[in-house]
């Protein structure tokens, strides 16, 4: 990240949020057809738009995601970003912690983050597979044919 200033964490993370870390990082690396790091995957992730789309989720929804995938626990992760996606990090905190009424750590946000991230690409995946969206488009975005009318997928 050539010289730009950078952020350091180290979170100790339950075995969830790691299995959470793993995984979301295999779905974006087999997505970049690169393999990818969580540094990555943090800046990709961590911008206001991002905050936004989990602010789409109800919140009860994320409750329960923070109960079923606990933060804290016995396993040590570093993670190191610049500090621009540092500052985006930290004002997506403010925003879930504003939308869930309640104190956040980075590793609460980075949990949710990826719960967003596997979530979408999950979706992505489902509507690929009924046919209404190309596979191509991870990003769940519209299908649209060559006269940029929508794609109509018929139901019997």
């Amino acid at each position: 990240m050539g010289g730009q200033a950078m952020q350091g964490y180290t979170l100790d993370v339950s075995e969830y949020l790691f299995r959470l870390t793993t995984e979301s990082l295999r779905i974006h690396s087999n997505q970049t057809k690169r393999y990818e790091s969580l540094a990555n995957l943090v800046t990709s992730r961590a911008t206001a738009g991002a905050a936004g789309a989990i602010e789409q989720h109800d919140v009860e929804t994320l409750r329960q995601h923070l109960a079923k995938v606990p933060t804290k626990g016995p396993i040590r992760i570093y993670l190191r970003i610049s500090k621009t996606s540092a500052d985006s990090l930290a004002e997506a905190t403010r925003r879930l912690e504003k939308h869930l009424g309640s104190e956040l750590t980075v590793g609460d946000a980075l949990s949710m983050l990826l719960f967003d991230y596997v979530v979408e690409q999950g979706t992505a995946k489902l509507m690929s597979k009924i046919g209404i969206a190309s596979p191509d488009l991870a990003d769940g975005a519209d299908n649209r044919d060559r006269d940029g009318g929508e794609k109509v997928v018929r139901i019997r």
